[in-house]
């Protein structure tokens, strides 16, 4: 077995990442590395909060990064470089952790399109570090970690709402395990303890407690009924996107109560602590954004993908010990193909026909799962070449101030 293979295949992908980023800007972009260009959306008012703190509605938007971003004094390409390093070092803790050693399995995960959001100024490095402590305490049964994690997690985005149930939910279903009930009601102190501190540090520049809940009804967080059809902050490949997030945290959540339904088909499957806390995140998250938004999905792609979560499901996906046949194949496709019939894909032909390729994009996943190996092979490779692609056209996208999440 090849030595440090995990760290060879980040370093040639991110290499790789950086030479063509680096390409277009001499070619296309020539002032794309500007400052600015980095200060679009959510990175905007942290970088707001960092220099004046808390102000109006920008409360909504939690204290952990930009403290530390004040506290260490970086500039913002300076704490662009300290969230890539805080996500290659958790994300290479993570491939040691779960033994992934593929190359092609490693690039799969790292050319995740949504994964350019740890290299910007936003808080998914940081909330990627704070889950994969989590995982990763479950996994070894370190509750001390589980603690860390989730306190950090809370104080850093609003985890609190899912990650408590999650973890609840994980303990349950290992409910013979002893002090599983102690460790539930520390979950719950934990949370407790970090919304106070969050409120406390809120409270310090705007004199009110707590505004961040009375503010969740301005930004269009509000139980309402959905409507159709589905919809995103920008139309055309970000609704894709945010379609695509959709449809696998969708599947996350209906394998969780499948299981839990004790369904004979998924029981027979052992599933570990980490995965049903994943499945219950992905579900979860996937689940409160479509009712509390009626409808709108913007930022689930960066919810469901831009996460440690997402690495544990594929990585259990692909280690299941089945395959499909090329008849199951086609009849996903049709299941997928009118799936986007959600967000309208049937109004013109030319939504059909894109539709139709992201439909192709989605069955690489399964494809991937084939009884043919040369064809898993090649499924898997075209898949990581659509991923890079994607991936950098987000992060261009992103620096010329379009939105992406």
């Amino acid at each position: 077995m090849k030595k440090n293979i995990e760290l060879k295949t980040i370093t040639f992908y991110l290499l790789i990442l950086t030479l063509t980023l680096i390409t277009c800007r001499l070619v296309w972009f020539e002032n794309i590395f500007d400052n600015a260009n980095f200060l679009n959306w959510d990175a905007e008012h942290y970088y707001y909060i960092k220099n004046n703190g808390y102000e109006g509605f920008r409360v909504a938007f939690f204290p952990l990064f930009p403290l530390i971003w004040r506290f260490l004094a970086l500039s913002v390409l300076g704490v662009v470089l300290l969230n890539s390093l805080l996500f290659i070092s958790s994300f290479f803790v993570l491939l040691k952790e779960f033994e992934i050693r593929s190359v092609a399995e490693i690039a799969l995960y790292i050319s995740i399109p949504s994964f350019i959001f740890f290299y910007l100024p936003y808080t998914e490095s940081l909330f990627f570090l704070c889950s994969t402590l989590i995982l990763l305490g479950l996994k070894r049964d370190k509750v001390s970690w589980v603690y860390f994690g989730l306190f950090f997690a809370i104080v850093c985005r609003p985890a609190f709402t899912l990650f408590v149930p999650a973890l609840i939910l994980s303990e349950l279903l290992f409910k013979k395990e002893r002090g599983t009930y102690k460790k539930v009601g520390i979950y719950l102190l934990i949370s407790c303890i970090g919304m106070i501190i969050v409120g406390a540090i809120q409270y310090q520049d705007t004199g009110e407690w707590f505004k961040f809940f009375s503010l969740q009804k301005e930004w269009g967080n509000e139980l309402q009924i959905p409507k159709f059809p589905l919809s995103s902050w920008s139309d055309g490949i970000i609704l894709k996107l945010d379609g695509f997030a959709f449809l696998i945290g969708g599947l996350a959540g209906l394998y969780l109560l499948a299981f839990i339904a004790n369904v004979k088909q998924f029981r027979k499957n052992k599933i570990e602590k980490e995965v049903i806390f994943s499945l219950a995140y992905l579900g979860g998250i996937t689940l409160s954004v479509l009712i509390f938004r009626g409808g709108s999905l913007f930022s689930l792609n960066r919810f469901v993908f831009a996460t440690p979560f997402i690495i544990v499901l594929l990585n259990y996906w692909i280690n299941q010990q089945f395959y499909f046949k090329t008849k199951q194949i086609f009849l996903l496709f049709g299941l997928i193909f009118f799936f986007w019939f959600f967000f309208g894909s049937y109004v013109h032909i030319q939504q059909i026909l894109k539709y139709t390729l992201l439909s192709l994009y989605v069955l690489l996943l399964f494809m991937i799962k084939l009884e043919q190996e040369n064809i898993r092979k090649f499924s898997l490779w075209l898949l990581i070449f659509a991923n890079v692609t994607f991936q950098i056209l987000f992060y261009l996208r992103f620096l010329n101030g379009q939105w992406v999440g």
